[in-house]
C-alpha cells in the first residue's frame, strides 16, 4: 500500500492515496469489459435488466406452491436506491437460481475523479500528491485509455440492468449532495425504528395462558395412569421444551424495523474524502482458509466495488489462514488496480488445532497488521479513533451496492458499537431448503424481536463494529467456536449498543450437502454450548441484567430442548402402541387443555407478516425435528472435552469448490451415496434420522393393525386412542421422510411433496385433536362414590336431618313401632327404606351394612381421598343403630326378664304395593313383624350379628365407644342365632320376595366378624365348625355357588378365612371364584358374559351380583391373589364401567348422560304438596320422568342381551332400584377409588406385543394384564 503525505495516526492507512491525473479518455466511450472477472449472466442480453438477487421463478401449476409463495406485502414502487425491492432482499431465493450464475451479483462501478479524467499530470504510484488529495478509488494511469473505457464499460453494463444511465446516477448524487453531514439523528428519522407488536404480545399472553392451564391439567389430572415415573419423566420433557417456544413467544413482542431509507449521501463526481473530519475509515476484513479462489475473489471485488458515503475511507484486507500463491497473487493484481488492498498471512496455527480458526485469523490482521501501534496493544499508543470501523465478509458473501451507504448510516451514531445485516442466500429455495429456511425465521422474526429488547447479535459476517469496543472485550473471542455469539454479549455485558438493519445488504451461499449442513448446525451447538459451560456463562454474568442472562442463555438452551423433545416426541407413541405403556390419562381437561396449547403453539411457531413465509417457518420446525441428533451429539462432544480438558477443534464449512483436505480417496460402497448427501465420514446422523423414520412407520402400522383387529371396545366405542396415536405418529413421519426424499432428488417433484407434507402435518395434528375429544372421557370415581351414598341418604326414615344431599326428602315412619311381650309400644324410628316402596326389612339392611362396613375397613383411603370419610361412617351408622333397635333383647316385665325378640320387617307388603304416594304422606297401616324363640330366624339375626360386629371393625376409629355397643349387641344376637335355629322366610312376610334357604354360612359370617372385631379363637373355631356344615348340608341349596349375595355368603366365608387361617383350601376357593367370574367368555354357563362384555350369573343375575362380585375381586386381589393385582383390579373397573355408562347408558340413577329417569320409587316420583297430588295417574302411569332427583341407585340392569328399557314397572327386577343392587356396588366404587384405579392404568400393558402372546395362546385380551407379567 502507498503512504501519504498527509499527517497521519501510526499505521492507520487510509485508502490507497493518489495524485490527481491530468489526463484521461471520454467518460461515455464505449469499451470491453475490464479484467475483474464480472459478466453479464448467462441467458441475459447486454441491455436486459435483470436485480442483484435472482427473482421470483416462473408460477407452478401446484396448487401448494401457488398458495404458499402468495404476493409480496409490498407495492412494486417500494424500492430503494439501487433498485432493490423487499422482495429481492429477502435472505432466500423464492426460486434459486444455480449458484454459478446466482453468484454474479450486479454491483456498482469503480468511480473516476472527474478532475483526474478531465487532464493532469502525474501518473505513478505513490508520486505527485497534490494537496492532501485522496481517491476513494485509484484512477487509471495516464496514458491508458482501455482501462477508462473498462471502467465505463462496467457502469454501463450495470446502470443498464437497473434501467438508469449515467445521467440519472449524476442526478442522484446531486441529491444526495444537498443532504450534509448527520451530526444527530433524531429518534423518529434513525434508519433503525422499534415499535411494540400487538398482535405477538396478544399471541405471547395467549401461549403463556395456555401453557400454565395445560400443564397444571398435566399434572393434576393425567398423571394417573399407573407409571408416576414415565408420565412425570414425559411431562418434564414438555415442560423444558415449552421453554425453547416461550423464548421465541417473547421475541413477537416487540420488533425493530427498518426504515429503508436512501443510505447516507455518496460524493459527488470527483470529490475526496475530507482527512481533517474524516467520519469512518473501514477496514474490511475478508477471512478465508481454503475457499476456492474464484469464490474469494467475488467477495473481495464486491466489497471494493460498493460506493462508500462521503468523507470515508476504505481498505480491505484478505485474511488468508492458507497461505495460498494464488490468492497473493490477485490480491497483488487487483492492489494494482485499486490500491486499498491488502494480502494477510503468516500466522502460525497450531498444528494441534485450534478453538477458533477464524478468531485467530481476523485478530492477527487486527493486532499485529492493524492496530499494532495503538492501545491496547501498544500501552503508549493512542486510543483507536470512533471513526475507526471494521466489516467482516465471510469467503463466500458477496456485498450489494448499497452496503457502506446502508450500514454506515446506523453507525453515525457514536454510541452504536455494532451493526448486524441479515445473510441472503442465493441458492435457499423457499418452497424446497427443508434446512438452510431456518436463516428466514431468524431474521426475520428473532432478530427483530432480540434487536427491539437490546439484545446484542452478531454473526459472523455482514456486520459492521466499532474497533474500539471490539478491543476492549479483548478483540474477537478464541474460546469458543461461535465467537459471534460471545462477542455480542460481551458487547452487551460492556454496556455497549447495537443495531439491527433488516435488508438484506450482502449475498452468499447456504451449504447444500447434508454432512456441510449437520457440520454447520454442530459447530453452532458446540460454540454456544462452549459459552455456556465457560467462565462467560451468560446466567453468571453480573454485567448482563436478568433479562438479558435469560435471553442470551435461551439461544443456547434451545439446543438442549430440542435434543430430548424430538426423541421424546417419536418413542412415546412408539412405547404405547407396542408396549402398551402410556405416559397420560386422556380426558375432557386434557383435550381442552391440549387444543389451547396446540393452537397457541402453532400461532407462536407459524407467526408472520407475509403469507409466503408460511412454508419456511414450517420448515424450521422440520430442520429442528432433523437435527436433534446432530444437537445431541455436539452438547456431548462439548461436555467430554470439558471434562478431558481437551480442545474442541474449528472446523469449518465446506465451500463450494474448496479443498478441505477430508475428501481423501473414495470408498467403495455396497450401495452408493445419495447424490444431496456427500461423504458423511461415519457419522450416524443420516442412519439415525432413517431409524427415526422406520420407527414411527412401525408404529402407524401397529395401531392401524390395532384398529383393524379390534376398532371397537367391549362396550361398542371406537378405539380414538389408537387413531391419535397413528396421527402422532405419522406427523413424526413427515421431517425424516423429507429427509429421506432430499436425500436423492430436490426438484419440482420435491417441492411438491414438500407442499403436501406441510398440509398433511397440519391435518394430522388437527385429526390428533379432534381424537383427543373422541375418546370417552374417564369417570370421576370418587364424585360416583358420593353418589352412591346419597341414595342410602334417599332411602332414610325418620326423623331426617336438616342437612341432606337429598333435600326432597322429609321425615316419614314416625310412628314405626312394634308391641312387646310385655305391653309395651316401642318405637322403630329409623331403619332405610328397601327399594322403592316403603317397607324396611332387616335381612337386607344387615347385609347392606356388612358390606358397606367391609368396603370402609378394607379401603378407607377411598373415602378418605374423596372427601366421604364422615358421609361413609354417618351411612353405616344409620343402617348399624337401625338394627340396634330392631334387636330388642332387655324385656321386662314386673321385674322379670323376658324373652328377646328380632323385628325382621316393619311394613305390610300388600298394604304398599297398593299405595303409590310419598312416605312423608302415608297414612296406611305399618305392621312390624318380628323373630323369636318361638319363631326363629337364624339366617336374619346372624346376618344382623355379622353387621353390628363389621360395623364395629369399620368405625372404631371414628368412635371406639359407639364401636364397642355395636360389638356387644353382634355377640348377643350370635348366640340368639345359635339358639333360635330356623329360616325367618317362614314367618316374615318379606322372605317371599327375599327367601333365604341356607343358615350355616351366616352364623360362620358372623362368627368371623366377631373374630376379626376381638381376636377370640373361640369364634374363628365357630366359623371354620360353620364353614364346614354350610359345606356339607347347604351346598346343595344354592343355584350358583358363584353368586355372592345375602343369600350366599360362602365366597366372603373363603375370603375372610383365608385371612384368618392363611389356609390354601379358602386361598384355592376364592382364586376359583374370581377366575369364574373373570376368564369365562363364552355365552352360557354359572357365570356368562353379553356382547358388550357384562358378566352376569346364571339364572337370574342382576348387576348387583356383578357388582358385588366386583368388590369381592378387589379385596381378593389385595388380600389373596399372588401378582397382577391390576389384571384383577381392571376386571372391576370394567365391570362398573359397564354400569356407569360404557355401554352407552347408566344404569345409575342421577349419574351419567343417559340415566334411569323412570325407575318406581315413590318418594322420587312424587311431586311437593304444593305442587299436586301424587296419585298413580300423576306419578306412577306418567310417561314423564320422576319429579324428584334420586342419586345412586343401580337398577336390576340390562337383559342377557344388553337391552334394557326405562320405565316404572315395580313388577320387574331390572327397573328397581334396591338397597341390595347399591350396597355392592358403592362398595367397588370405594376399592376402586382407595386403589385408584381409571381406564388409563387398565390400559397400560395392552400393546401389541400382549397382543400377540394372546393370540398365540388363543386367550382373549384383558384389561390390566401386563404381557411382562405373561398371561
Amino acid at each position: 500500500m502507498a503512504g501519504s503525505d498527509a499527517p497521519m495516526s501510526p499505521n492507520l492507512k487510509p485508502i490507497a492515496t493518489r495524485p490527481r491525473g491530468s489526463g484521461g479518455a471520454d467518460m461515455e466511450a464505449p469499451s470491453p469489459p475490464s479484467s475483474s472477472g464480472v459478466v453479464t449472466p448467462k441467458g441475459r442480453g447486454a441491455g436486459e435488466v435483470h436485480s442483484d438477487s435472482p427473482g421470483m421463478g416462473s408460477d407452478s401449476s401446484s396448487p401448494w406452491r401457488r398458495f404458499f409463495r402468495g404476493g409480496s406485502r409490498y407495492p412494486a414502487s417500494d424500492v430503494d436506491s439501487y433498485g432493490n425491492s423487499p422482495r429481492n432482499l429477502m435472505g432466500f431465493s423464492p426460486k434459486a437460481t444455480s449458484s454459478a450464475s446466482a453468484s454474479r451479483v450486479s454491483t456498482p462501478v469503480k468511480r473516476k475523479n472527474r478532475d483526474h479524467l478531465g487532464g493532469g499530470g502525474g501518473g505513478g504510484r505513490g508520486e505527485g500528491y497534490g494537496g492532501g488529495q485522496i481517491n476513494a478509488y485509484p484512477p487509471a494511469a495516464a496514458g491508458h485509455p482501455a482501462a477508462v473505457a473498462g471502467m465505463m464499460s462496467l457502469a454501463e453494463e450495470l446502470l443498464t440492468k437497473k434501467g438508469l444511465s449515467l445521467k440519472n446516477l449524476q442526478e442522484d448524487t446531486e441529491e444526495y449532495a444537498e443532504t450534509g453531514e448527520k451530526a444527530a439523528i433524531p429518534k423518529h428519522k434513525r434508519p433503525v425504528t422499534k415499535h411494540w407488536n400487538w398482535l405477538g404480545l396478544a399471541i405471547c399472553l395467549y401461549y403463556v395462558a395456555a401453557a400454565i392451564y395445560y400443564f397444571v391439567i398435566r399434572a393434576t389430572r393425567t398423571l394417573n395412569m399407573g407409571y408416576m415415573g414415565y408420565g412425570v419423566l414425559v411431562l418434564l420433557i414438555e415442560i423444558v421444551s415449552s421453554t425453547a417456544t416461550f423464548g421465541y413467544a417473547i421475541l413477537l413482542i416487540k420488533y425493530s424495523k427498518s426504515r429503508r431509507t436512501k443510505g447516507l449521501p455518496i460524493p459527488k463526481k470527483g470529490q475526496q474524502p475530507d482527512l481533517d473530519n474524516l467520519k469512518f475509515h473501514v477496514r474490511v476484513l475478508i477471512p478465508c482458509y481454503k475457499e476456492s479462489m474464484e469464490l474469494v475473489k467475488l467477495t473481495v471485488l464486491g466489497a471494493l466495488k460498493a460506493p462508500l458515503p462521503k468523507d470515508t475511507l476504505r481498505t480491505v484486507y484478505l485474511c488468508d489462514d492458507g497461505k495460498d500463491p494464488t490468492k497473493e497473487e490477485m490480491v497483488r493484481e487487483l492492489n494494482a488496480e485499486w490500491g486499498c488492498l491488502e494480502y494477510v498471512a503468516g500466522r502460525k496455527r497450531d498444528p494441534s488445532g485450534e478453538t477458533n480458526g477464524k478468531s485467530n485469523n481476523l485478530n492477527h490482521c487486527l493486532k499485529n497488521v492493524i492496530y499494532k501501534d495503538y492501545y491496547p496493544m501498544n500501552a503508549s499508543g493512542p486510543k483507536i479513533p470512533k471513526s475507526e470501523v471494521m466489516v467482516v465478509f465471510d469467503a463466500d458473501m458477496v456485498a450489494k451496492p448499497n452496503f457502506f451507504t446502508k450500514i454506515l448510516e446506523v453507525m453515525v451514531d457514536d454510541d452504536v458499537a455494532l451493526c448486524l445485516t441479515p445473510q441472503g442466500f442465493n441458492n435457499v429455495d423457499a418452497q424446497s431448503d427443508i434446512f438452510n429456511n431456518l436463516n428466514l425465521s431468524f431474521w426475520e422474526y428473532m432478530l427483530p424481536g432480540t434487536d427491539a429488547l437490546g439484545y446484542i447479535a452478531c454473526t459472523g459476517t455482514n456486520f459492521c463494529l466499532r474497533c474500539f469496543p471490539l478491543a476492549d472485550c479483548g478483540w474477537f473471542p478464541t474460546f469458543t467456536i461461535t465467537e459471534d455469539y460471545a462477542l455480542g454479549m460481551m458487547l452487551k455485558a460492556k454496556g455497549y449498543k447495537a443495531g439491527y438493519l433488516n435488508e438484506y445488504l450482502a449475498i452468499g451461499e447456504a451449504p447444500e450437502e447434508i454432512r456441510n449442513i449437520f457440520r454447520q448446525r454442530s459447530r453452532w451447538c458446540k460454540g454456544q454450548m462452549q459459552v455456556l459451560f465457560s467462565s462467560y456463562c451468560p446466567l453468571l454474568d453480573t454485567g448482563l441484567t436478568l433479562g438479558m442472562r435469560l435471553l442470551y442463555t435461551s439461544v443456547t438452551w434451545c439446543y438442549v430442548t430440542n435434543t430430548f423433545a424430538v426423541p421424546c416426541s417419536v418413542l412415546v407413541p412408539f412405547i404405547a402402541l407396542v408396549f402398551g405403556v402410556y405416559p397420560l390419562v386422556l380426558n375432557r381437561d386434557f383435550a381442552l387443555a391440549a387444543t389451547l396449547y396446540y393452537t397457541s403453539s402453532t400461532l407462536v411457531t407459524m407467526y408472520c407478516t407475509n403469507r409466503k413465509h408460511m412454508k419456511p417457518l414450517w420448515f424450521c420446525i422440520v430442520s429442528c425435528h432433523l437435527l436433534w441428533f446432530t444437537f445431541a451429539k455436539a452438547q456431548l462432544n462439548v461436555l467430554w472435552k470439558k471434562i478431558t480438558k481437551k480442545t474442541v477443534v474449528f472446523k469449518s464449512t465446506k465451500k463450494k469448490g474448496e479443498d478441505d483436505g477430508r475428501a481423501g480417496k473414495k470408498k467403495r460402497r455396497f450401495c452408493a451415496v445419495p447424490q444431496n448427501v456427500g461423504d458423511m465420514e461415519g457419522t450416524l446422523d443420516a442412519w439415525v434420522l432413517v431409524a427415526s423414520f422406520s420407527i414411527s412407520m412401525i408404529t402407524a402400522i401397529v395401531g392401524a393393525f390395532g384398529i383393524i383387529d379390534k376398532p371397537y371396545t367391549a362396550q361398542g366405542d371406537f378405539r380414538w386412542f389408537l387413531a391419535l396415536s397413528i396421527f402422532w405418529s405419522i406427523y413424526n413421519m413427515i421431517p425424516p421422510a423429507l429427509f429421506i426424499f432430499y436425500c436423492y432428488n430436490k426438484g419440482q417433484l420435491f417441492e411438491d411433496f414438500c407442499s403436501f407434507c406441510m398440509t398433511l402435518s397440519f391435518l394430522v395434528g388437527i385429526g390428533g385433536i379432534v381424537c383427543t375429544w373422541l375418546v370417552p372421557d374417564d369417570y370421576n370415581l370418587g364424585q360416583v362414590l358420593n353418589v352412591s351414598l346419597q341414595f342410602f341418604e334417599a332411602q332414610r326414615s325418620g326423623k331426617l336431618p336438616r342437612i341432606s344431599n337429598t333435600p326432597w326428602r322429609g321425615n316419614s315412619g314416625l310412628w314405626d313401632s312394634v308391641l312387646l311381650p310385655n305391653g309395651k309400644n316401642y318405637s322403630l324410628l329409623g331403619g332405610w327404606y328397601d327399594d322403592g316402596g316403603m317397607l324396611k326389612l332387616s335381612y337386607t339392611t344387615a347385609f347392606t351394612v356388612s358390606m358397606l362396613s367391609w368396603a370402609y375397613y378394607e379401603f378407607k383411603g377411598g373415602y378418605r381421598s374423596s372427601g366421604n370419610v364422615d358421609f361413609g361412617a354417618n351411612t353405616i351408622r344409620w343402617g348399624a343403630d337401625y338394627l340396634m333397635k330392631v334387636s330388642v333383647t332387655n324385656i321386662t316385665s314386673a321385674g322379670a326378664t323376658m324373652q328377646p325378640i328380632f323385628v325382621a320387617q316393619v311394613g305390610d307388603m300388600a298394604k304398599d304395593k297398593l299405595y303409590w304416594g310419598s312416605p312423608e304422606r302415608s297414612t296406611i297401616a305399618r305392621p312390624a313383624t318380628y323373630l323369636s324363640a318361638a319363631r326363629p330366624g337364624t339366617d336374619a339375626m346372624a346376618m344382623a350379628s355379622a353387621a353390628l360386629a363389621s360395623a364395629a371393625v369399620a368405625i372404631q376409629d371414628e368412635s371406639l365407644q359407639v364401636a364397642d355397643v355395636y360389638l356387644q349387641k353382634a355377640i348377643v344376637l350370635y348366640q340368639l342365632a345359635q339358639r333360635w335355629r330356623g329360616y325367618y322366610a317362614r314367618y316374615v312376610e318379606s322372605g317371599k320376595m327375599y327367601p333365604s334357604v341356607s343358615m350355616y354360612d351366616d352364623l360362620a359370617y358372623a362368627a368371623v366378624w366377631i373374630y376379626i372385631a376381638t381376636g377370640d379363637e373361640n369364634y374363628l373355631n365357630d366359623a371354620l365348625v360353620f364353614y364346614d356344615q354350610t359345606v356339607s348340608a347347604e351346598g346343595h341349596v344354592n343355584p350358583n355357588p358363584y353368586m355372592f349375595n345375602y343369600e350366599n355368603v360362602v365366597p366372603a366365608l373363603d375370603l375372610l378365612l383365608y385371612q384368618a387361617t392363611g389356609d390354601a383350601f379358602y386361598k384355592k376357593n376364592v382364586q376359583d371364584f374370581v377366575k369364574e367370574w373373570m376368564n369365562t367368555k363364552s355365552k352360557t354357563g354359572d357365570i356368562f358374559y353379553t356382547n358388550k362384555n357384562l358378566a352376569k350369573a346364571y339364572p337370574y343375575g342382576t348387576l348387583q351380583h356383578t357388582a358385588n362380585a366386583a368388590f369381592y375381586t378387589m379385596v381378593a386381589a389385595k388380600n389373596v391373589m399372588d401378582s397382577k393385582f391390576m389384571l384383577y383390579a381392571c376386571w372391576a373397573r370394567n365391570q362398573i364401567g359397564y354400569m356407569l355408562g360404557d355401554a352407552g347408558r347408566s344404569y345409575v340413577t342421577g349419574y351419567g348422560a343417559v340415566q334411569p329417569m323412570k325407575t318406581p320409587h315413590k318418594a322420587a316420583s312424587c311431586p311437593p304438596v304444593d305442587v299436586t297430588d301424587c296419585t298413580w295417574e300423576s306419578a306412577y302411569y306418567t310417561t314423564d320422568p320422576n319429579y324428584n332427583p334420586l342419586r345412586g341407585g343401580l337398577v336390576g340392569g340390562p337383559d342377557d342381551a344388553d337391552a334394557w328399557a326405562d320405565d316404572r314397572d315395580m313388577n320387574n327386577p331390572a327397573n328397581t332400584v334396591s338397597l341390595l343392587n347399591s350396597a355392592g356396588f358403592s362398595a367397588a366404587m370405594a376399592a376402586l377409588v382407595d386403589r385408584d384405579i381409571n381406564m388409563a392404568k387398565c390400559q397400560q400393558g395392552n400393546g401389541f406385543i400382549q397382543t400377540l402372546m394372546l393370540k398365540a395362546r388363543g386367550q382373549p385380551d384383558a384389561a390390566g394384564q401386563r404381557w411382562w407379567e405373561g398371561v
